[in-house]
């Protein structure tokens, strides 16, 4: 499966699961799981950019979805910021 490489800032990943949280449970348990593990893993000090996360897709898009639902004042910095993260290009592994 292809993963997408992305940084979130720490305030960035709490607004993605904030986002996420106002989802249903069933549908969202095992991204906010991934995403916690990710950030545990590679705790300590995050980049310039933010800590790094692999995720695929599916959960890019149902984050995209999540964050589309919050109020546009909240999230447009993110929106633009993973925008731009995905128009360059990247390594992710497949």
């Amino acid at each position: 499966m292809h993963t997408i490489d992305i940084a979130l800032r720490d305030d960035e990943g709490r607004l993605v699961i904030e986002a996420l949280a106002e989802l249903p449970f069933k549908t969202v348990f095992e991204l906010i799981g991934d995403l916690n593990r990710q950030a545990v893993d590679g705790a300590g000090p995050a980049g310039a950019g933010g800590r790094r996360y692999q995720v695929d897709r599916d959960s890019l898009e149902l984050m995209l979805r999540a964050l589309a639902q919050l109020p546009y004042e909240r999230v447009h910095r993110l929106l633009a910021a993973l925008r731009l993260q995905l128009t360059q290009p990247q390594g992710g592994a497949e």
